[in-house]
């Protein structure tokens, strides 16, 4: 995942854990806070290319403040995300059988 997916995936998945009064209450209460949270490009960028919305739930009804794409831009970051830890994971797993299938062939060898 490079940075500005991992800037996407951060504001995603804040967004998609707050509903857009508790937004609204922290953009309005604590700019600072949030602008450290969301920064205002990202924000600009999620807004345009659609993954956010802050359409009041009087004009569309919307609780959340993300979209529907903006939920399966979500789903697809998080499936790479899990995808990098797997195959860390494999890379450490297969590292640690080459070093024990190497210490067990130098026994054998009587090198040990």
């Amino acid at each position: 995942m490079n940075k500005q997916d991992k800037h996407f995936y951060k504001a995603l998945k804040f967004f998609s854990g707050k509903t857009l009064q508790k937004i609204f209450n922290m953009k309005k209460d604590n700019p600072s806070d949030y602008n450290k949270i969301i920064p205002l490009p990202i924000e600009d960028i999620l807004h345009k290319i659609g993954y956010i919305s802050f359409a009041t739930e009087e004009e569309k009804r919307h609780i959340s403040a993300i979209t529907p794409t903006g939920v399966e831009q979500l789903r697809i970051l998080e499936d790479i995300k899990r995808k990098e830890l797997t195959l860390i994971v494999s890379v450490i797993v297969s590292v640690i059988a080459m070093i024990i299938s190497l210490v067990a062939l130098a026994k054998s060898m009587g090198w040990i």
